[in-house]
């Protein structure tokens, strides 16, 4: 540390998204004690951030007192994409736009902790290479324990004691045997991952695996259970005007050329729509174009689509601030189509369900071959490989509490079910409104 500069030790929690309140709460009171006896000379500040605006508030407060940040813990609920604030009524989420416009008041030798699930996977290396420092997290789903070096029981809060957030296997993430041995005690706890400034944040588009996706996914009609459930809900006798967002290499497009006026799509892969683009030309479709985007905006005219329609892409999104473009773009009464994989663990109610997308999966394998040969092909690829560690699946309570509270009129359900992940679809109805909550992003 520098010794003409003020430092302090933060520690933020959440209250009220989800349960665990009072274990975050207590948690981060354990670390203030250790922190404090750790570093004596430095404040410790234990503050829970209920919004966004809370979390953004702390920032700010440092920043005017001209207080540097040795470390910086989080306490609380996570998904994919980073830590949750609100409720599941309304959930608030840092954005990557939001994040790339926060300026902290760090130094080469701060640290972030983030003791929350899952925020190994995407966001400890988004923040180590935005804010050029040391970030941990957490791979796996986290829970309380009352030891920091083993996974022990807390079920009791009333009693006085330590109670520490901790990762270890269990049903989320290992199946039900896994949470038998949890709360046996015969498993080892997984540790924070660290990412460093060096690590970088690798390219997460499509570009590297643009042709082999192609030669995957020229005629999206082989995926039966997407196929139909798109044609069932795009209105084409409304529809004249559609933009599929994260169009890939247009296949889609192409293929519902004939029933539309004009379509748009928009990607963030420069690869992919040049092959979009050149297939297009090729068939001589000329009611397509082919947009790059980059961040949460729509480079088009508002009131211009009838349809916005999203296909296995929407996990990409800012979700707040492009759900903000969308209504913008989209014609009052238009709709909204979104249909995607998000991760989710199988239930023994399901079981019935598993099977017959199992079985009608099997039927599909002997009747396309060709396609389930070259899909085959694609995943085993480095490249994907690659796309995917960077692209991770967001789980389904997320989707499931953000679009619900957006549009409280929409229909969602489930077409297609594996043992760690299915694809699930969302139809806005007609839409007439075109904001929704205010929320903090610029």
């Amino acid at each position: 540390m520098e010794l003409n500069k003020r430092y302090c030790i933060v520690i933020t929690y959440t209250t009220l998204y989800r349960t665990g309140s009072a274990q975050f709460q207590r948690a981060a009171e354990t670390l203030r004690i250790k922190k404090q006896k750790e570093f004596p000379s430095l404040d410790v500040i234990c503050v829970a951030t209920k919004s966004k605006n809370d979390f953004l508030l702390v920032i700010e407060k440092l920043k005017l007192s001209e207080t540097y940040i040795h470390e910086f813990h989080f306490f609380g609920h996570s998904g994919v994409y980073g830590i949750m604030f609100g409720t599941t009524a309304w959930p608030e989420q840092l954005s990557p736009f939001e994040w790339k416009q926060m300026q902290w008041p760090l130094t080469a030798n701060s640290r972030l902790y983030f003791h929350a699930c899952r925020t190994a996977r995407w966001l400890a290396p988004f923040l180590a290479a935005h804010f050029k420092v040391s970030v941990l997290g957490y791979w796996w789903y986290t829970t309380v324990s009352s030891s920091d070096k083993k996974f022990i029981w807390k079920n009791n809060l009333a009693k006085p004691g330590d109670v520490f957030i901790v990762s270890c296997p269990g049903r989320k993430s290992h199946g039900l045997s896994a949470s038998v041995f949890k709360y046996l005690g015969r498993l080892n706890l997984y540790p924070m991952i660290e990412y460093k400034p060096a690590d970088g944040q690798p390219d997460r588009s499509y570009d590297e695996v643009s042709e082999l996706y192609e030669d995957t996914f020229n005629d999206l009609s082989v995926r039966k259970d997407e196929w139909r459930w798109l044609h069932q809900n795009i209105n084409f006798k409304k529809t004249r005007t559609i933009l599929d967002i994260g169009c890939g290499n247009g296949a889609f497009l192409r293929q519902i050329a004939s029933h539309v006026e004009h379509a748009s799509g928009a990607d963030a892969s420069g690869g992919m729509l040049t092959v979009a683009r050149q297939k297009a030309e090729a068939a001589g479709i000329h009611n397509l174009d082919f947009t790059k985007i980059d961040g949460p905006s729509l480079p088009f005219e508002s009131d211009q689509f009838d349809t916005v329609i999203s296909v296995l892409s929407f996990r990409y999104l800012d979700w707040d601030p492009m759900v903000q473009e969308i209504l913008r773009v989209l014609k009052p009464g238009g709709q909204i189509l979104i249909l995607d994989m998000v991760a989710a663990p199988i239930r023994f109610y399901e079981i019935p369900k598993l099977l017959v997308s199992k079985f009608k999966n099997y039927v599909q394998r002997l009747q396309n071959p060709k396609y389930y040969q070259a899909l085959s092909r694609m995943v085993s690829t480095p490249q994907w490989q690659q796309m995917l560690k960077y692209n991770p699946m967001r789980a389904e309570h997320e989707y499931k509490w953000f679009l619900q509270s957006r549009f409280p009129e929409s229909k969602q359900s489930c077409i297609n079910i594996g043992y760690h992940s299915r694809i699930i679809t969302f139809n806005s109805g007609p839409v007439h409104f075109k904001s929704v909550q205010k929320t903090s992003f610029p």
